[in-house]
């Protein structure tokens, strides 16, 4: 994208800011959305035929508006348009992909799926032996979080997340974003059974009740792959909110 265009969004965003005006800052955050939408689809149209997004508009508090997170994000997304042409690998195109569908949740947005092009996705034949696994393992990811497209009859994988999950940090990512689509698409009780079973896969992965127990006071930010870290505590956290919904606190 051209920089005098970007130059003034950024000196318009600044000024949302010293004038405190959550309208200046609610329209940049909606052309810059915008934006990221349209360069997505245009510059990676062999891979993505369309997005689909839900209709309703942003409505975003002026607490979320005017925090330093907001700001940093409004920034580091100029900043990505403006190398959003030089950007041709897939895992340059799987991080902006996460990345944007990430930031559209947390502005609020309730669905968004990405529709890509047939030539674009892999068998799960494929995709194991892409990533060197077999095709048990490959449905253990999926079930984790590993994007698949489901054609009723079969499932595929976009090109692009064969290269996010060799990358602990946007693999971690991408299962969060596929976790926190499922309770939309499932009921507790259905949920709480996947819940159940995945928790004692990795109970007996480890031999171990808890994450806790397991990974002590080790964190993250220290493992050189925390995959199975962040999703045990994920895991233990849902667990938690599904009990809470059963024993009806979430209708109170």
């Amino acid at each position: 994208m051209q920089k005098n265009v970007l130059d003034q969004f950024s000196s318009s965003i600044q000024s949302g800011y010293a004038q405190k005006s959550d309208v200046i800052l609610e329209k940049e955050t909606d052309t810059i959305f915008k934006n990221l939408f349209f360069c997505i689809l245009t510059l990676f149209s062999d891979k993505v035929s369309s997005i689909k997004v839900d209709p309703k508009p942003f409505n975003l508090p002026k607490e979320y508006l005017f925090s330093d997170k907001h700001k940093k994000n409004l920034n580091k997304w100029l900043q990505r348009l403006e190398d959003i042409d030089d950007l041709h690998s897939e895992l340059e195109f799987g991080k902006l992909k996460i990345d944007f569908e990430y930031w559209y949740y947390e502005l609020g947005g309730e669905s968004i799926q990405f529709v890509y092009q047939e030539d674009y996705l892999l068998t799960p034949q494929a995709a194991a032996d892409a990533l060197s696994i077999s095709k048990v393992t490959l449905n253990k990811y999926v079930k984790q979080g590993l994007e698949y497209i489901d054609n009723q009859t079969h499932k595929r994988i976009p090109k692009y997340a064969i290269e996010i999950m060799k990358d602990p940090i946007y693999s971690i990512r991408m299962q969060q974003i596929a976790q926190s689509k499922k309770p939309l698409q499932q009921t507790p009780e259905d949920r709480y059974h996947e819940v159940i079973q995945e928790l004692a896969d990795l109970q007996l992965k480890y031999g171990t009740q808890t994450v806790q127990e397991t990974f002590g006071e080790y964190n993250g930010d220290s493992m050189d792959d925390p995959t199975d870290y962040y999703r045990w505590k994920d895991l233990q956290e849902e667990m938690t909110e599904i009990l809470g919904w059963h024993g009806g606190k979430k209708d109170q």
